[in-house]
């Protein structure tokens, strides 16, 4: 009788040791995985703390550098009007040739936009030789690769007409400092008839040369 007393008793010592097993292996698991996840989060915050010091780093070095003052460049080349569209008709080149020779002052600044100082004189046929000179400015802006848009105002002296020029050009690296360029312009006018009346008129042209 005492012996399956005893037999009981080591029973519920042996189970009671098996329940505290299990219960610290389940705790051990636990403190694990929430070391773990803690280790995840502190990692990621020190990324992150890392990420914003390099962004503020990178930010204060950029308000650092002092601003670069502007610089200046110009251009030269050719320009010939293709084709014209006023006064109630069309004038193309084969009606009459003209060709004008631009040169400018450009005056680049830390941004895109270039401010541009055109100036053209231009002649006609031999047939009627008679001077022009178009006083020219504008503001280009440049984008990547070497695409540039931009509009000019426009005065003519000799005929008095007057209006505005878009323009958009494509531009080709020769030296460290020198581009070729080609430019469309797309020149609208106001011009003087002989009994001095106006009318508006619409071209086409072709630009090109050499900027520095």
């Amino acid at each position: 009788m005492n012996f399956f007393g005893n037999f009981s008793d080591i029973r519920y010592l042996f189970l009671f040791v098996v329940v505290g097993l299990m219960t610290t292996t389940l705790s051990a698991q636990t403190i694990v995985e929430n070391t773990d996840e803690s280790q995840v989060i502190e990692e990621k915050r020190d990324d992150t703390i890392a990420k914003d010091a390099k962004e503020e780093e990178a930010k204060l070095k950029k308000q650092a550098q002092p601003e670069k003052p502007p610089r200046f460049g110009g251009h030269v080349g050719i320009v010939i009007p293709i084709v014209t569209r006023g006064n109630g008709r069309t004038t193309t080149i084969a009606d009459n040739f003209v060709i004008g020779f631009p040169f400018a002052l450009t005056v680049r600044t830390n941004s895109p936009a270039a401010f541009d100082f055109e100036f053209i004189p231009t002649i006609n046929t031999p047939s009627n030789q008679d001077f022009r000179f178009l006083v020219h400015p504008g503001i280009v802006y440049a984008f990547k690769k070497n695409y540039a848009v931009g509009v000019r105002a426009a005065y003519e002296f000799g005929t008095g007409s007057y209006g505005f020029t878009p323009i958009a050009n494509r531009s080709f690296k020769l030296t460290e400092k020198t581009k070729y360029f080609i430019e469309v312009d797309f020149p609208v006018r106001r011009e003087r008839r002989p009994n001095r009346t106006r009318f508006t008129s619409v071209g086409f042209a072709i630009h090109s040369g050499i900027s520095f």
